[in-house]
């Protein structure tokens, strides 16, 4: 849907109180060699380790909402924390099903913080445990209200756990997804698939479908109607290969061809905010870097991103008001675009 973000900043200005003239205009604001300054570093593979396991422990001793209570507290101070928070969620939610054995008394500690990944994790381990799968996958999102966020991240969720029940199994995992009727529950599958594929771990779940010589694999060779949820998160393999370089992601996007240029562009917005999700900043910094047809993009992409982290508009809504004024009108649309999942 093609956005006319210059009529829509006109229209912001005049319910601004005391807004003047202003021109639209791309603000080319560096962001450092490669657009790497300012950006949070990553855990290592040990002290993620450990810190898994600090945080398993806990949820042990107590439960899953002292847990992720506990993790909410400490990522709002610890930016490198904060970047493996949606990992730990999943690894937190794995944890809840296996200690409570039962899908339901492990929803009761539902939490929407670092997208949903607590969901994610218990749909996981929900189908590594049973013992007729297909049944799982048409039953597990029942409860929630069709076309709602909830019901988008369950079957979002049903995608990474079919990923995971597959040993990474793709086009497996996609022809599972292809078992439900409903057009959206299908796209929302094989969104989580896509995520899944892209952000596995080479090392301990590790897929065939990626390729370090050619890193919009296997984008090029998917159906029509997988392209997009292919290309969104195809920068995260990228950005996972060259920390950091989202300057360089935002050109690398250009090789995705139209129309799924604009398609990354958004994965960019989605992975660099994922990854700095205390600096708003420094990411606004990183899409307005890149050209003036896609600095709206990839703003979408953050917001979009935002939005999933809180599972509510609302802190997307305030974003929208700390955002240089040509950006605004690109946030308030991501906004509303989701308004009616919520």
């Amino acid at each position: 849907m093609a956005v006319n973000y210059k009529k829509a900043l006109i229209i912001i200005l005049l319910l601004s109180a005391g807004a003047g003239v202003l021109v639209y205009f791309n603000l080319k604001i560096p962001v450092g060699a490669g657009g790497k300054s300012q950006a949070s570093p990553s855990l290592s593979a040990e002290k993620y380790e450990a810190v898994k396991k600090d945080f398993l422990k806990l949820e042990d001793e107590k439960d899953p909402r002292v847990t992720l209570t506990e993790l909410q507290k400490r990522i709002k101070n610890d930016n490198v924390l904060l970047r493996s928070c949606h990992a730990l969620t999943h690894e937190i939610g794995r944890r809840a099903y296996t200690k409570y054995r039962d899908f339901g008394e492990a929803m009761k500690y539902q939490d929407e913080i670092c997208n949903s990944g607590y969901l994610h994790g218990v749909i996981e381990a929900y189908f590594s445990k049973s013992r007729d799968v297909f049944k799982a996958v048409a039953t597990v999102c029942a409860p929630y209200p069709s076309g709602k966020f909830l019901s988008w991240e369950c079957y979002h969720g049903v995608g990474h756990g079919l990923m995971y029940y597959t040993s990474n199994d793709l086009p497996a995992s996609l022809k599972m997804c292809d078992s439900y009727e409903d057009y959206s529950n299908r796209s929302s599958c094989a969104n989580g698939v896509f995520m899944e594929n892209f952000n596995t771990d080479q090392k301990l779940h590790p897929s065939k479908f990626l390729r370090q010589d050619d890193l919009f694999y296997p984008c090029n060779d998917e159906a029509t109607q997988y392209k997009a949820d292919c290309y969104l998160y195809a920068p995260v393999y990228y950005l996972s290969l060259n920390k950091n370089d989202y300057a360089g992601a935002l050109k690398w996007c250009e090789g995705a061809g139209s129309p799924y240029i604009s398609i990354c562009v958004q994965g960019v917005g989605g992975q660099a905010i994922k990854e700095n999700f205390n600096n708003p900043k420094f990411v606004e910094r990183i899409c307005m870097s890149g050209s003036l047809k896609n600095s709206g993009l990839c703003i979408e992409g953050m917001v979009g991103l935002y939005i999933n982290h809180y599972g509510s508009l609302e802190p997307a809504k305030a974003l929208c008001g700390q955002l240089e004024l040509p950006n605004r009108p690109a946030c308030y649309f991501s906004v509303q675009a989701r308004a009616d999942l919520f």
